[in-house]
């Protein structure tokens, strides 16, 4: 049997709370595995190796009932974020953001091994920082695939040695650089549509009723430097009918608030 099982790793537990009391040592078992939920030691050792991953064994001898909370335990989180303010102080630099921690984290998988003591996670996380608002903006958060190792020792769980792998990163900066190329590509190919179109989505009505107000004034309402926050349509001169009725009906007006992003799928810019 391994140095580092659940069931060596919990004698050597009952070993030292009876040297610490002054137990026989069957007495020491038997108190620590009525304490985890077990009956006694026998059904104790047969679920240690039968199933690796009982809560009752788990906290009892891992101190978490999953592996996967190994990752908050003792020091272990502040380590990793202080490793990963090292790994990417680099990149950090660029990003004109400060304060970075880990934001978002999961663990996707573990991996225990009972002969080294070694527990493989591969993480999905966040490394988030504050962006200065007197600087052009580069960036503030890291979007990161890693492996961390952790070693139990002595009841509590370290981080190892060069235990964190970073095997992938993706900035926020990045991820908007590739949604516009993306956007620019699928319009590109030909998916943008007409105003028409653009119209019956925003209003619901119709794409003929839209036609009929395809040709409505459009003003941008911007700041002094030229910032679109929104444009305003105006329909009065070209809505009439049914359709007029159902537009006044619904927003009381017939001049509409159009998004700054309104236009960018459109054929033709106004």
């Amino acid at each position: 049997m391994s140095d580092f099982s659940p069931l060596n790793i919990f004698k050597s537990q009952a070993k030292q709370l009876a040297r610490d009391q002054g137990l026989k040592l069957s007495v020491a078992q038997d108190t620590l595995v009525q304490k985890a939920g077990f009956a006694d030691y026998h059904e104790f050792s047969v679920v240690a190796q039968r199933n690796l991953k009982d809560p009752r064994l788990m906290l009892a001898v891992f101190g978490i009932k999953d592996f996967s909370q190994a990752i908050h335990e003792d020091d272990v989180y502040a380590d990793l974020d202080l490793e990963l303010e090292d790994q990417l102080s680099g990149a950090i630099a660029d990003t004109n953001a400060s304060g970075f921690t880990i934001d978002v984290l999961e663990v996707e998988t573990t991996a225990y091994c009972d002969t080294t003591g070694k527990l493989t996670l591969g993480l999905s996380l966040t490394y988030q920082g504050q962006q200065d608002q007197e600087r052009m903006y580069h960036g503030a958060a890291f979007y990161l695939k890693a492996t961390v190792e952790l070693l139990r020792r002595d009841g509590i769980w370290l981080l190892a040695e060069e235990g964190v792998v970073i095997s992938s990163s993706e900035s926020d900066a990045d991820r908007d650089r590739r949604s516009e190329w993306e956007h620019w590509a699928q319009a590109e190919r030909g998916n943008r549509i007409t105003m028409a179109q653009a119209l019956a989505s925003e209003l619901d009505i119709s794409v003929e009723d839209a036609e009929l107000l395809s040709d409505a004034e459009v003003t941008a309402n911007e700041s002094d430097e030229g910032l679109v926050y929104s444009y305003w349509i105006n329909l009065e001169p070209v809505a009439e009918g049914k359709v007029r009725a159902d537009l006044l009906a619904r927003f009381g007006s017939l001049e509409y608030e159009l998004s700054p992003n309104f236009f960018d799928d459109i054929e033709h810019e106004l």
